[in-house]
């Protein structure tokens, strides 16, 4: 027989690394953002309340599951950063005038 804890875990989306889980919820919402709110010739306010939002779930998600992330973790979730300024960058490279 398998021990009681076995039952007790709950694996988190098929065992999922909470640093995958982050990242593409970081994307997801910054290409959103983005896209409504900052298209056009001028970045809307909105865009930086959804980033600022954004940084705050960071945060609590990291602190919350501080002993999760290993380096291999932590260097990802800085690349995906860095990649999200570079998708920036591409994205408003493009400006519409609305």
């Amino acid at each position: 027989m398998l021990p009681e804890e076995v039952y007790k875990r709950r694996p988190n989306h098929n065992n999922t690394p909470e640093a995958v889980i982050l990242i593409v919820a970081n994307y997801i919402v910054f290409t959103v953002a983005l896209q409504l709110f900052a298209a056009c010739a001028k970045i809307g306010t909105f865009f930086w309340v959804v980033l600022g939002a954004l940084a705050l779930y960071n945060f609590f998600s990291i602190r919350k599951n501080r002993e999760d992330y290993s380096k291999a973790q932590v260097i990802a979730y800085v690349v995906s950063l860095a990649g999200m300024v570079l998708l920036f960058f591409l994205l408003r490279s493009r400006e519409l005038n609305c």
